[in-house]
């Protein structure tokens, strides 16, 4: 079941169930669908109607229902999930205690078809926790945009079928400042004629930047098909082209 909308302040950075007794003036208010989009958008959790409940499961619960249409799920495997500051806006990560698993931007209208995804593959919980991962993926991607990093040796986990990994694997074999077409990706993995297989693979990846998929371009050199959008394909490349 879907939560109800949930209403976030901007004056005062948190966000309330529609029964909250609080009452801010409109243009102060954004409006969410979920618990868990607010939090990734930055807001915390009033704390006079608790929309977490208790903040122990409470996040946890958030993201379930996020991904999966219903409030809780147990496994034992833990995700973290994590926001990312970037100069290219803000960007959500999530990361098991050894692996990151997805990273994605903000605005991405993907983002919830990703977590369910990630949840139907790892069957997970969701935990607000840092982890050293993410400290290194926030480290990595200062160091990147700074022009200071051109590989990063972060520990990924990409689950998908044989051919998405196929795919994702040869995104990784692409060198900064260069690009290739579909139809040289498929070339590469031995599928030429699996180019649009190639592009819906390209479009499914879950790690933006550090698996490169916008380096994966039309064969006519056109920027074709980025989720993030295609102004921030366009800043990728041209970031990494200066540093070739």
């Amino acid at each position: 079941m879907e939560a109800a909308t949930i209403t976030a302040v901007r004056t005062t950075g948190v966000f309330c169930l529609p029964s909250c007794s609080g009452r801010p003036k409109p243009e102060n208010v954004e409006h969410f669908r979920f618990r868990a989009e607010a939090l990734m958008a930055g807001y915390r959790a009033c704390k006079r109607c608790r929309p977490l409940g208790t903040e122990a499961n409470g996040f946890n619960e958030a993201f379930q229902e996020y991904a999966e249409g219903r409030p809780d799920r147990r496994s034992g495997t833990v995700v973290h999930v994590a926001r990312v500051e970037t100069p290219l806006g803000i960007m959500i990560a999530a990361a098991t205690d050894d692996h990151l698993v997805m990273l994605e931007f903000g605005d991405r209208r993907m983002r919830r078809t990703q977590f369910k995804r990630l949840s139907r593959l790892l069957k997970c919980d969701y935990s607000p926790d840092d982890t050293p991962i993410l400290g290194t993926v926030r480290a990595q991607l200062d160091e990147y945009f700074a022009g200071r990093r051109r590989d990063f040796d972060v520990p990924m986990s990409t689950p998908g079928t044989d051919f998405q990994r196929r795919v994702w694997q040869e995104l990784r074999r692409i060198r900064v400042g260069t690009t290739k077409s579909y139809s040289e990706v498929a070339e590469a993995i031995d599928r030429a004629t699996a180019v649009r297989a190639v592009a819906r693979a390209n479009g499914d990846n879950r790690i933006a930047i550090l698996v490169p998929c916008h380096r994966v371009i039309g064969s006519d050199g056109s920027l074709t098909g980025y989720g993030g959008g295609l102004w921030r394909k366009q800043k990728l490349l041209e970031l990494e082209a200066q540093g070739r």
